[in-house]
């Protein structure tokens, strides 16, 4: 058995914050986008920009306390392994922080910022654009599918993981699970 490299429990509590945050936003994001305008699509569209925000404000943290408390690549991967999974928490980091700032911008050059669960507005970045506003509404819908394949690719990893039996995915995981 190989010696586990556990991330913290910040980390660990982070992960799973923004993992459930991401995973509801993302097909309320696509699910609001296809309804008829009215109440539903509204409440949609507030829950989904609320969520963005939180997700954005969460990964700051997130990123610190990976940069601050780094375990190195489990003993368990191969080289190809490692390099997958490195590109991939890149990629998932970059995607969860420039997707909600790209949702944000989009708000505000369309004149509004995001929506704060029924509270109000936060302030909008940038001066009205309506153009501009389509342009970034439709970068923010392309970050939205990118991150969703790479959570995908992610999952997928760790179901390999589980099925190979080794110790990778009990480094997210609480160790009271194992038993």
């Amino acid at each position: 058995m190989v010696e586990r490299q556990p991330y913290s429990p910040l980390a660990k509590a982070l992960h799973w914050i923004i993992a459930a945050l991401a995973l509801t936003s993302l097909p309320t994001g696509i699910v609001m986008a296809d309804l008829d305008e009215g109440p539903l699509q509204n409440n949609l569209f507030v829950l989904h920009e609320s969520l963005g925000v939180i997700v954005l404000g969460l990964m700051l943290p997130r990123l610190l306390a990976r940069l601050r408390h780094r375990p190195g690549s489990s003993a368990d991967l191969t080289p190809a392994e490692r390099i997958v999974s490195k590109a991939t928490h890149r990629g998932l980091y970059l995607l969860l922080i420039a997707t909600p700032i790209v949702g944000w911008l989009a708000l505000s050059a369309y004149g509004l910022g995001p929506s704060f669960f029924w509270l109000g507005h936060l302030p909008a970045l940038l001066a009205k654009n309506e153009p501009l506003s389509k342009q970034l509404f439709e970068l923010h819908e392309s970050l939205g599918w990118a991150l969703l394949a790479l959570i995908a690719l992610h999952v997928a990893g760790v179901i390999r993981h589980r099925i190979a039996g080794d110790e990778v995915i009990w480094r997210m995981l609480p160790e009271a699970w194992r038993k």
